[in-house]
């Protein structure tokens, strides 16, 4: 696959040298919030926004029952499948009025309860995939109207560039039997399947556009590109080389993608902003490969599916609310719907224990705390 001719390193060196050379302009509207906000507006210069959210969806919290559809329409799920458990960290900064820069830690756990499975006999397995996802950037505004009104919202026009790293724990099958169609094979003792290796790094840049809408708010519109490398693969530590060599996999993912978003701010009291938000993750292209071509035979799904979704697009929305509790905190409450799950998010769900869901709808509430220095 062709590659896009830019370092995002490089993208972001260059941003943090061109601050020193770019006039200042306007301050973003008041009342803003940056993180989890898609727009054109930089955080001030010298301002330092901090938050910490826990993430989660279980079946009390649970958006729209998806949680119960996902189980629901895949059968090798059972039981607590599609809870998840996280939190996250974000930071932003303002290097200055039109220049700042971003980052978001977050881990999750997402609980994996698998059906009976008729091929082996299991003896111990992990209760969930645990997964961590980084990312860092910048914002560089190109563009304000410097008719400010006495709200100080105005039109900007900006390109964001984005690096990021996700990475999955194995998910490890402890079993001391497997079927084949005219074998069995007995372990004297307990031996671990794997599904491993699981981790993607990829980039994005969008250009974004934001204006204010009199009486309604700021409403911003998006467009991007983006590309991925996922990695996955499946082990084991069998004795026996035959069987050894016989369930190492290796898969390999190379994606790029095409963005197209919009999001509306409301500003409902000084103190309640609220905002909503939409983008469509479209996969323009896609490089499935994998070590060996033919996947063995006998094991179950998990270990040995195709490892690559059969869609090609993800249908995203957020939808926050927060309060203003003093002028510096602030604590809110999100959530995010997700019409193919991670799909385009997480490139490397798309292995042998996750991709036959990565196919379903998603979502999960965030209750967050934020403070701005």
């Amino acid at each position: 696959m062709k590659k896009f001719p830019i370092s995002l390193e490089n993208l972001f060196i260059a941003g943090v040298l061109v601050c020193f050379m770019t006039k200042s302009w306007a301050d973003t509207p008041l009342g803003w919030i940056n993180r989890d906000n898609t727009s054109a507006y930089t955080a001030t210069a010298g301002e330092f926004e901090f938050s910490i959210a826990g993430l989660a969806v279980n079946d009390t919290i649970d958006v729209l029952n998806i949680r119960e559809d996902l189980i629901a329409n895949n059968r090798r799920l059972v039981g607590d499948s599609g809870d998840l458990a996280g939190s996250a960290i974000e930071l932003h900064y303002g290097i200055t009025e039109t220049i700042s820069a971003f980052a978001r830690y977050q881990d999750q756990s997402l609980t994996v309860d698998l059906g009976e499975v008729q091929s082996v006999n299991i003896v111990d397995i992990n209760e969930s995939l645990d997964t961590t996802l980084q990312e860092i950037g910048f914002k560089w505004t190109l563009f304000e109207s410097k008719l400010l009104n006495p709200d100080n919202l105005q039109t900007a026009l900006s390109i964001q560039a984005t690096a990021y790293r996700n990475e999955s724990d194995d998910f490890d099958v402890t079993i001391d039997q497997i079927n084949f169609s005219n074998l069995t094979v007995f372990f004297s003792d307990p031996t671990i399947f794997s599904v491993d290796d699981l981790k993607d790094e990829g980039w994005t840049i969008r250009l974004l556009f934001s204006r204010y809408l009199d009486q309604i708010g700021v409403t911003s519109f998006w467009l991007g590109y983006g590309q991925s490398d996922a990695k996955s693969g499946t082990s084991t530590n069998a004795e026996n080389g035959t069987i050894r060599n016989l369930f190492k996999q290796e898969f390999s993912l190379e994606e790029s993608y095409l963005y197209l978003g919009a999001s509306l701010n409301l500003r409902i009291t000084p103190r309640l902003p609220a905002s909503i938000s939409y983008e469509y993750i479209d996969i323009n292209d896609s490089s499935f490969n994998r070590d060996p071509l033919v996947a063995p035979t006998g094991l179950p799904g998990f270990l040995t599916s195709s490892a690559t979704s059969h869609e090609d697009g993800n249908h995203t929305l957020n939808a926050k609310i927060s309060y203003w509790i003093t002028p510096e905190f602030s604590a809110s409450v999100s959530g995010n719907l997700f019409s193919n799950q991670f799909l385009g998010k997480l490139p490397h769900f798309n292995n042998p224990l996750s991709e036959s869901f990565s196919s379903e709808p998603y979502g999960y509430i965030g209750l967050e705390l934020g403070y701005r220095f």
